[in-house]
């Protein structure tokens, strides 16, 4: 927590000290999966979720070419992992010895800082190339067993019961366009990819280390 008040305090000191930054908002829908050095857990389904929230260019020297990207998002992320592990495991102390399949569902809140590479405008359109990386800070998870053994439990009540753990990072890279409708106004559509770097799960008993991925459609607007 204190991580995410640190993120926040940084991002709103950043926008009021920056001469040149604009504002904007997303709705984008994403695709998740998951990766485990685990071989007895595998990903079992592609899950649709969604990101929405305030999107920021920081221009760098004041040139609107090189900006930095960040902003402030809730983001929803769902995935299904499909562990046929025969050592005993737990999740809200219930106890798991066979196979089973469990569908996460969480949400958090997300805030990217990457770098955003813009090319000159012609006919209307700014195209753009971007990397870098996004904290998310979960904020709420629930999960579901094939067994029925949980069914919507919330899997983060208080330390024992954070079954997902409370901080995600994730690299991040994409590109797109942006289309300028007049009045300092532009509709951005991209694609990103984000690829976890740190374990998404916290299952005590396991010895693993579970990411998630996605990969996004950038749909915006900035002003």
């Amino acid at each position: 927590m204190k991580t995410f008040i640190l993120s926040i305090l940084l991002l709103i000191t950043t926008l009021l000290s920056a001469q040149n930054f604009r504002l904007g908002f997303q709705t984008s829908p994403h695709l998740s999966w998951i990766n485990s050095r685990n071989g007895d857990i595998d990903n079992d389904d592609i899950r649709l979720g969604l990101r929405y929230g305030l999107d920021a260019d920081i221009y760098l020297s004041g040139l609107p070419r090189y900006t930095i990207n960040t902003g402030l998002f809730v983001a929803n992320h769902s995935f299904k992992a499909q562990y046929t592990t025969s050592q005993t495991f737990f999740i809200n102390g219930k106890e798991f010895n066979e196979p089973v399949n469990i569908l996460y569902k969480t949400n958090y809140i997300e805030v990217p800082i990457n770098i955003k590479l813009r090319s000159d405008m012609f006919y209307r359109m700014t195209f753009y190339g971007q990397f870098g990386l996004s904290n998310l800070f979960n904020i709420s998870a629930s999960a579901t067993s094939s067994d029925k053994q949980l069914d919507g439990d919330a899997v983060t009540n208080g330390i024992l019961n954070r079954h997902i753990r409370l901080y995600n990072l994730n690299m991040i890279m994409g590109g797109g366009m942006e289309y300028d409708v007049g009045s300092n106004t532009a509709i951005n559509v991209g694609i990103q990819y984000s690829n976890g770097l740190t374990d998404v799960t916290d299952i005590g008993s396991l010895n693993e280390k579970t990411v998630f991925n996605s990969l996004r459609l950038i749909i915006g607007v900035m002003f």
